[in-house]
């Protein structure tokens, strides 16, 4: 079966002043339909231009130098043929593809001893074919010239060129169709059973075709991708108008005007393109879809934002989607939803996806095959099962003992950096790094070998049939006990931190009554001498802000922070600075906390100048500083933006050390870092810890790092926390529903583990504003208690929690909801499952029937909502489904294991 996409000896450079950037570097890669293959490797490896490639999407300076990316549809072959004269090519497309892999060696100075032979069974397989440029001539011609010697370099340029003037179309049929044609047919009459679009030879209208319609991306920030000015509707419908409702229109001043002013006149079949783009909308997970595509990007959450640019990417219901880290920058919950979200639409559409991401345990969850990128170039490729339990490249084995896990006591990062993709070292170009490379490894060509099974294709670039793995990660590591954790160092008692929302100059001038944000919201925390404490909880729920308040770098509103004895509240600001040398901070993003302007040694020679510290030896202590953290001595000079991620992390460390401190707040200090690099940073801060008694306040989301690191973890939602254990304790039995969820969507790096009964909130983390009464988590929670004299289903009484907050918050559009039905049931064929009044309020809101008390009720409720009496609405659902949960808040209770949740009330 002919693959859906295939990128064959594809070659990516960008053009700088001192010389070609080769980002990919002649790679072989094929996605199969319905197929989901991930592309993993660090930053800089190449993966996100492998996939701006597949989409001729590369600007200047780069270039696609070499290579070809072809795609499998008939239908669009078809068209395409109709459409463009000159498209059809007469040759099959995979011998284009096997002379253009040999040309492609032959310039590069790669040579076997049978290319000869090689060529001439290429010129003999064009006997039955049509050769109006005598291709097999040329094929000929140049296994001769290097069978008597000729430089194989001249020899590929030549076959090359010669390749060139023969293919100058950029459309393949099956063997049937050029038959057909040979006989006198005219391509777009003839019936396709297989046909290919050469993407790197179409003309770019051509290619326009092939972005959107038949391949979408989803990128990795929504709001770099989203216009800030364009409505989610106007956005998703554009892609539909020109792909599937009219196509791409001339650039003219009244096309023009019409774009900028789609309302004025409407638009020919409007009304069947906003249809389309509600139903996408609703497909995603978007509620009250009709209402909501006249909003603006900044009106959705992030997770809402990603799932719009998944309805964008998946609106013409391409063949094959390209998601580019589509979940790097979200909590894990949303990560769940959004990638549960793909695995159900790609399903429904049969669609391929290409999956981008450093998070190898995405991978091991979401796909079928993976191909391991380093270096511009594919070092690894096989069956996911197969390349997570026999990685049999070195890199492959390094970035998966990078992953942290519970049974490793210590992390083994790769050294060294990805190297100069201009100068690259001959050979393998990961032998500067690789704990097992040979002189052989530094020189020639690597070779792709076999592993495992004889029925399991797995290939690896490596010289090595195996390798020592039991010895990598022992020299020069010593695990020992950790150091006594002490007394707490910092009591923090009731804090809160409001912010108050400011509508015009007045109330900057005279205040607004009562602050009205609630980022904390009275918590209760203390961090032990020489412990690390972790603080976890989704975007949104406080994590950072707490960390500010309890350094007093944004004092708290409200409550008490005492650190080794001393209120920090009662100081004056002159005695805090003073103590702020005992405190301090690491912060999330190092590229936006260090001042580009400030070399790394300035940077951290900063704070010894803020207190006067070290004076007259300043630069020896920079330069003491940058040996503890791992920096070397010659980066003393260099800007952020010439330094790697790590290192800047590195540089804002040893800025915090620089005082001496005994207690750190960490900040998702390895959030935006590859494994390896993440490896050496947690290592480095636990080194840290043992050699100067450090005390960390640990903020992360992920919680495979906070499992690794942390002694023990507060689990914070909206302003509170609501579960503390000892990390082990927490990790194994945890009490609280929200910590639950949050466990449950770790993503395992383990592709046979059972993930069937992982819990994936519904919803975001609501406004801090106007936060939820009782518990905070109940409107989320999957295990709200139901009032004890009611009979009712879990599932069933969630979704009726559900339908209350919409009703309480004026969130219901009656007319939309009809429509999203109506859409819906046309979409599926299906008739409405629960008949009888109000059927289709029963089958927008609830998943599964309701029986007795609680169907009365709820159908009474949706009585007076088409009466427009909510109120009555609401009074009688509340009078019935009221829980307990919503009328009081818990508290955390005295025991060693606290959790703040109604489960657990005596």
């Amino acid at each position: 079966m002919t693959d859906l996409l295939s990128l064959s000896a594809l070659r990516t450079q960008f053009r700088t002043e001192r010389g070609a950037v080769k980002a990919v570097d002649g790679i072989d890669l094929s996605i199969e339909h319905g197929e989901t293959v991930g592309l993993v490797g660090e930053s800089g490896s190449g993966k996100s231009v492998t996939a701006l490639s597949a989409m001729d999407l590369v600007d200047d300076p780069g270039e696609i130098a070499g290579g070809r990316i072809t795609l499998a549809d008939p239908a669009l072959a078809a068209s395409l043929l109709e459409e463009f004269d000159g498209a059809y090519v007469p040759y099959p497309s995979g011998l284009i593809d096997a002379i253009s892999a040999v040309s492609s060696d032959l310039r590069a100075g790669r040579r076997v001893s049978d290319t000869p032979a090689e060529l001439r069974g290429m010129a003999d397989d064009l006997a039955d074919e049509a050769d109006p440029d005598d291709l097999a001539g040329a094929l000929e011609t140049a296994a001769e010239r290097l069978a008597n010697g000729v430089d194989p370099e001249a020899v590929g340029d030549d076959l090359e060129a010669s390749l060139a003037d023969a293919v100058d179309g950029f459309v393949f049929l099956d063997a049937g169709a050029r038959e057909r044609i040979r006989d006198g047919a005219t391509p777009t009459d003839v019936e396709i059973g297989e046909g290919i679009v050469d993407v790197t030879a179409a003309p770019e209208a051509a290619v326009r075709r092939v972005r959107g319609g038949e391949m979408g991306m989803i990128f990795q920030d929504p709001m770099t991708s989203l216009n800030p000015a364009v409505t989610v509707g106007e956005q998703i419908a554009e892609s539909l108008r020109l792909h599937r409702y009219g196509g791409q229109k001339s650039d003219s001043w009244a096309n023009g005007i019409r774009e900028i002013l789609p309302k004025i006149g409407g638009r020919e079949g409007d009304e069947e393109v906003m249809d389309e783009v509600v139903r996408m909308l609703q497909a995603v997970g978007i509620p009250e879809a009709k209402q909501r595509v006249d909003d603006y990007p900044h009106e959705f959450s992030g997770g809402m934002r990603q799932r719009v640019l998944v309805a964008i990417a998946l609106a013409c219901q391409p063949n094959l989607l390209i998601a580019d880290e589509p979940t790097t920058a979200l909590d894990v919950t949303i990560q769940a939803q959004i990638l549960d979200l793909i695995d159900d639409l790609q399903t429904e559409f049969g669609m391929s996806v290409l999956m981008i991401t450093h998070d190898l345990g995405v991978v091991a969850e979401t796909c079928d095959r993976v191909a391991v990128m380093y270096a511009g170039e594919i070092v690894e490729e096989g069956p996911v099962e197969e390349i997570f339990s026999n990685p049999s490249h070195p890199y492959t084995y390094t970035l998966l003992e990078s992953i942290p896990t519970e049974e490793k006591e210590r992390l083994t990062p790769i050294e060294g950096n990805v190297p100069d993709l201009i100068d690259m070292p001959d050979g393998c170009h990961f032998a500067p790094r690789c704990p097992w490379a040979e002189p052989q490894c530094r020189e020639g060509e690597i070779p792709y070998l076999q592993h495992g099974a004889d029925d399991v294709d797995h290939r690896s670039k490596c010289v090595h049939e195996e390798f020592d793995k039991a010895a990598y990660g022992t020299d020069g590591v010593e695990v020992g006990a950790r150091s006594a954790i002490g007394d707490p160092i910092v009591e923090v008692s009731e804090m809160r931190k409001y912010y108050q929302q400011e509508d015009g100059a007045l109330d900057r001038v005279f205040g607004g009554g009562d602050p009205s944000v609630k980022a904390v919201d009275g918590i209760d925390l203390d961090v032990r001498e020489r412990e690390t404490l972790g603080l976890v909880g989704e975007s949104g729920c406080g994590k950072s802000t707490a960390g500010r308040a309890i350094l007093h770098l944004d004092p708290p509103t409200d409550g008490k922070v005492v650190f080794a004895g001393e209120d920090l509240g009662s100081l004056s600001k002159s005695d805090l600075r003073k103590r702020r040398k005992d405190m301090q901070m690491v912060f999330q993003d190092p590229m936006s906390s260090l001042d580009p302007r400030m070399t790394a040694g300035q940077t951290i020679m900063e704070p010894l100048k803020i207190h006067g510290l070290a004076e007259g030896r300043r630069r020896e202590r920079v330069f003491e500083l940058m040996d503890a953290v791992g920096l070397e001595r010659g980066q003393f000079g260099r800007y952020p933006h010439e330094l790697s991620g790590g290192q800047r992390q590195r540089v804002g460390i040893a800025r915090a050390l620089a005082v001496d401190p005994d207690f750190i707040v960490a900040d998702e200090p390895v959030s935006a870092l590859d494994v390896s690099v993440q490896a050496q940073i947690i290592n480095l801060l636990e080194d840290l810890q043992e050699e100067f008694g450090l005390t960390f306040l640990f903020i992360a989301h992920d919680l495979s790092v906070v499992r690794h690191i942390s002694d023990r973890v507060a689990v914070m939602y909206l302003g509170e926390i609501v579960e503390v254990a000892e990390t082990d304790e927490l990790f194994e039995t945890p009490k609280h529903p929200y910590t639950r969820a949050l466990l449950s969507a770790i993503p395992e790096p383990d592709p046979l583990a059972d993930t069937d009964d992982r819990t994936i909130l519904k919803g975001d983390v609501p406004s801090p504003i106007d936060p939820p009464s009782g518990c905070r988590f109940r409107t989320r929670c999957p295990s709200i208690i139901p009032p004890d004299d009611l009979d009712i289903d879990q599932d069933r009484y969630r979704e009726v929690m559900f339908y209350r907050q919409r009703l309480e918050s004026g969130d219901i559009d009656l007319d939309a909801i009809e429509s999203e039905v109506r859409i819906e049931d046309e979409s599926a064929s299906t008739a409405v499952a629960d008949g009888g009044p109000h059927a289709t309020l029963f089958e927008y809101f609830f998943d599964g029937p309701l029986s007795g008390e609680a169907r009365e009720v709820v159908a009474e409720s949706f009585e007076h909502l088409k009466n427009e009496r909510w109120e009555e609405a609401e009074a009688t659902l509340r009078e019935t489904f009221e829980s307990v949960c919503e009328r009081s808040n818990p508290a955390l209770d005295e025991s060693g294991h606290p959790a703040a949740c109604h489960l657990y009330d005596e």
